[in-house]
């Protein structure tokens, strides 16, 4: 019995080892796809040599050239060409060192890694960092990589390489807009006309800019160039220098038009994760732990950090100020948090961060006569730790001298405040002012009640202080005496500043809307005062928008005021009329004059590019009654407006075009009007192709079109809609990523297989099913796959070439010529040897 129980026992143990064997390989069994030829139909006496090998893999496809898009741990990096080659039935990319270093990875990661050369094939990415991976998703046309955080360079989230700003091409262009007007009334009639003209050229990172106006008013021209200017970055600086007219840095002090050169630091060219001000988040976490750091209920930082102290420095706060929630998430589950409330004034900067600018040259006066003094100016912000900032600049000219210091702090629960002085010293014609000025500044938000103060400020002048332009004015106004000229030119040529108080208030009413405030009055040392209010409540109801708004301002002279309260609301049509609205409008004001105004404006054509409105008013004042219509419509080359209005006693008849005109290496492309930064999309002889997301904007006959606005140090995604493409021309990628610098006109460049579409059908020679094909046109390759009746379909095909077919045991090449011209599809015979 004993014998038996032995025997049973080994008998059992035998099963679960050959289990427990087959389990532990039965991963690798599945890992492959087998597809047996023996499924595939064949007809009559077809040779059943079949080669599907290939495509027993997941995502088994044809080796070569194909354009992707690269993500480096879940974060997208730009859309590309990379060649791939086979590996057992695989797809791997072609990489190298630099390809990798470009992606982010550190030159230094590991011992081995930091002695490649720049060439040098990566092979085994796992084995040289290890715990790295490559997925390639053929159908998504993306490529992935893993890669662990300890060898990746650490950049503030959102950055973008400098070595990657693309100065894009060297152009001319012209920005225009013009309008004109038929005034009758009064038995008078009276054209008016306006021509605004912005134009540039662009050589390398240089952008020279000039801006000039025409005015014609009953046949009285005059041209006036308003301003004129040579620009380029400093990228190792992150900075912007221009010569030129142009008007100094705000902030520490009052921006003023001058001639000269000024060299600045310019927030865009930094990441949006470190632009303006928000605090350093500083923890520590006891394993490996998650990280999560909220204001109100938006998540703006989330991610994973080692054991030990952490510092947040890159966060995007969704407000100037409001509580920080910080969640700490350890590897067991439990969960530690805590607060850290801040605020800024605009003058803060992050820890660590700075900010300056230089300026030397002419003060430009609006009068002519006005005297022009050379001066230079210098300001510095910089950001320290405990949520502090200190700040400070200098101006100077042959009569006036100004120095500010001042310092900025953030107090948590209790906002953020700053304060400055300011000396500043004037030689007036017939004496000497001396003085100083005092300012404050606070920002708050009350997250729990929603309230906002976006700007509390208050300052106050000594009766000797003069800021630059009152100085100027001052020196202009004896000037003015002493030449017995009127002194009515400007009254503040009177007077010089006391104070003046600020603040501007936000409050959220949850459902019912939300209320604005913005207030300031302004005293000056002879008595004058000048005042302003604005309030504002804004709700919705059942779609309908309502708002309820106050105006009042007071002027410094003859103590001339004025209130308005106007009521508006908006009441959507899209039931009755699709992408249309209502308008209903009243307001008065002191002495009593009551308008009142009904219209009704939509849009209209599939790209809303056409916008139309209607209105009727009355003015309580004489009975008047008056009318308008307009359209307003955007295209390709271009915006065109037109109008008609009409009162009691007049009629007026508008007109207007915009747009621009581009010159660049390719021709000249005309274009809608033209924003600082552009971007020149060029997708060879693919006509008529709408630019997605970019209303009424399509390529020309040659394939060019013009995206007037894109976003200057920023990656930015432009994609084609390819279903309106002519039949015989093919984007081999439909999205382009393009990183300009500020002012560029930089290229888009989507390539594109222009040919024909045939089936070609093989003979001469017995190719199995599955052989591939490729077919030299230009520099792009049509390729495709034979099928079980020994044809191939192509796209981009030439007029006559050589194909080249290949399979496992085999090859042949077949010479064709198409005679048939044409853009629909055709089948072409072709001896395969």
């Amino acid at each position: 019995m004993s014998h038996v129980n032995v025997f049973t026992i080994l008998f059992r143990l035998s099963r679960l080892s050959a289990f427990i064997y087959l389990s532990s390989n039965i991963t690798d069994s599945l890992a492959s796809d087998y597809f047996s030829p023996e499924f595939i139909e064949t007809r009559g006496s077809v040779r059943r040599d079949i080669d599907v090998s290939r495509f027993n893999n997941s995502d088994g496809q044809i080796p070569g050239v194909y354009r992707v898009d690269v993500y480096m741990n879940g974060n997208y990096l730009s859309s590309q060409d990379i060649t791939f080659v086979d590996n057992k039935g695989r797809l791997i990319p072609l990489l190298t060192f630099a390809d990798m270093v470009k992606w982010g990875v550190k030159r230094n990661a590991r011992p081995e890694w930091m002695h490649m050369a720049e060439n040098q094939r990566i092979e085994n990415l796992g084995e040289l960092l290890p715990g790295s991976k490559i997925n390639f998703q053929f159908d998504g046309l993306r490529l992935d990589f893993s890669v662990p955080q300890e060898y990746m360079q650490r950049d503030p989230r959102g950055a973008v390489p400098p070595k990657l700003w693309d100065d894009g091409l060297n152009t001319l262009f012209l920005n225009y807009t013009a309008s004109a007007a038929n005034n009758y009334g009064n038995g008078t009639s009276r054209n008016d006309s306006y021509l605004n003209l912005r134009s540039g050229v662009n050589v390398g990172p240089w952008r020279l800019r000039n801006y000039s106006t025409y005015n014609n008013n009953d046949n009285a021209g005059h041209w006036n160039t308003i301003s004129t200017s040579l620009e380029r970055d400093i990228k190792v600086l992150k900075s912007q220098f221009s010569m030129g007219d142009g008007y100094t840095q705000s902030g520490v002090f009052d921006s003023v038009s001058f001639r000269g050169a000024q060299l600045y630091s310019d927030d865009s060219m930094l990441p949006e994760s470190v632009r303006g001000f928000a605090p350093v988040v500083r923890g520590i976490a006891q394993s490996n732990a998650q990280v999560t750091v909220r204001q109100g209920r938006s998540i703006i930082w989330q991610s994973y950090v080692p054991p030990g102290p952490f510092v947040i420095d890159d966060l995007y706060p969704t407000s100037s100020s409001g509580d920080l929630e910080v969640a700490v998430r350890e590897s067991d589950g439990s969960v530690h948090q805590f607060i850290q409330p801040f605020s800024a004034v605009p003058v803060m900067q992050r820890e660590g961060q700075y900010k300056y600018a230089l300026a030397a040259g002419k003060y430009r006066a609006t009068n002519s006569n006005d005297k022009e003094p050379e001066f230079l100016q210098g300001t510095l912000i910089y950001g320290l730790p405990w949520s502090s900032t200190i700040y400070g600049g200098s101006l100077a000219s042959e009569d006036y001298w100004a120095g500010v210091v001042g310092m900025g702090k953030g107090f948590g629960d209790f906002g953020s405040l700053s304060f400055d002085i300011t000396f500043a010293r004037a030689q007036l014609p017939d004496r000497t002012e001396a003085g100083t000025s005092l300012r404050t500044q606070y920002a708050k938000d009350f997250a729990s009640t929603g309230t906002s103060f976006s700007l509390m400020g208050y300052r106050y002048s000594s009766s000797g202080f003069r800021d630059f332009q009152e100085a100027i004015g001052d020196v202009n106004k004896f000037r003015i005496k002493s030449n017995s000229m009127l002194e009515s030119d400007s009254w503040r040529y009177e007077r010089n500043k006391r104070s003046k108080v600020q603040v501007a208030l936000n409050q959220r009413l949850d459902n019912w809307g939300s209320v604005n405030l913005s207030a300031w009055q302004q005293d000056y040392w002879a008595g004058d005062t000048e005042r302003g209010v604005n309030m504002g409540y804004n709700t919705s109801v059942n779609d309908i928008n309502y708002g309820l708004n106050y105006s009042y301002f007071r002027g410094p002279w003859h103590n001339d005021n004025d209130h308005i309260v106007s009521l508006t609301m908006q009441i959507p049509l899209s039931r009755f009329l699709p992408g249309s609205w209502m308008t209903v409008s009243g307001s008065t004001n002191k002495k009593g004059d009551t308008t009142s105004q009904i219209g009704l404006s939509g849009s209209v054509l599939e790209d809303k590019n056409l916008n139309w409105n209607v209105q009727q008013g009355y003015n309580s004042k004489g009975g008047d009654e008056s009318g308008s219509a307009s359209v307003n419509y955007k295209g390709t080359h271009g915006e065109y407006q037109f109008g008609y209005n009409y009162s009691d006693k007049n009629r007026q008849v508008t007109g207007g075009l915009s747009g621009g005109v581009v010159i660049h290496p390719y021709g000249v492309s005309f274009s809608q009007p033209l924003g600082e930064t552009m971007a020149l999309v060029k997708a060879d002889n693919a006509a008529d192709v709408k630019v997605i997301n970019n209303s009424g904007i399509y390529t020309n006959r040659k394939g060019f079109a013009v995206v007037p606005y894109v976003t200057p140090y920023r990656k930015n995604s432009l994609s084609l809609d390819t279903a309106s493409l002519n039949q015989n021309t093919d984007v081999l990628s439909d999205t382009s990523t393009v990183i300009p610098t500020k002012g560029a006109l930089v290229l888009a460049d989507y390539p594109t297989v222009t040919g024909y579409k045939v089936m070609l059908q093989l003979v001469g020679k017995d190719i199995p099913f599955g052989a591939t094909t490729s077919i030299k046109n230009q520099e792009n390759i049509p390729q495709g796959i034979v099928d079980d009746r020994q044809r191939v379909w192509l796209n981009g095909v030439p007029e006559k070439g050589t194909l080249i077919v290949n399979w496992n045991e085999g090859s042949c090449q077949a010479n064709y010529q198409i005679t048939l011209n044409t853009d629909k599809p055709q089948t072409v015979v072709a001896q395969c040897h």
